[in-house]
């Protein structure tokens, strides 16, 4: 340094989160209020109505199949799971076990053919 600021100190202040003026605030709570709004905006887009199978969004006039965990998928698309394996594609829960635990909680045994069924197959 040169003798000239031999003499100074340079030291920068004690400021803390507190003492910030107020326009810092308005800095980072507007941008954080902005990237939350545009966040919800994002995912509202991109929550749409999808088969789990084979992942198209479901049309108007598409059959549906709904399993009896509520959860719904294309019908020809649940049907080929189901050839595969006896479960829910979502939620993994044996598609027969839950229909039946469904039927049992209502009426009692089970009479006829299971509630959903129709839906599945």
């Amino acid at each position: 340094m040169s003798p000239d600021f031999q003499h100074y100190s340079f030291r920068m202040p004690n400021i803390g989160f507190q003492n910030l003026p107020l326009n810092i605030y308005i800095v980072v709570f507007g941008t954080a209020i902005f990237v939350f709004i545009l966040s919800l905006l994002f995912c509202c887009y991109l929550i749409r109505y999808i088969c789990a199978v084979c992942l198209e969004e479901f049309k108007p006039k598409d059959e549906l199949g709904i399993c009896p965990c509520k959860h719904a998928f294309h019908r020809k698309c649940l049907i080929k799971w189901l050839e595969v394996r006896k479960v829910c594609p979502l939620c993994n829960m044996p598609v027969l076990q839950l229909a039946q635990l469904h039927s049992n909680q209502e009426h009692g045994p089970p009479q006829g053919p299971l509630p959903g069924a129709e839906n599945i197959v």
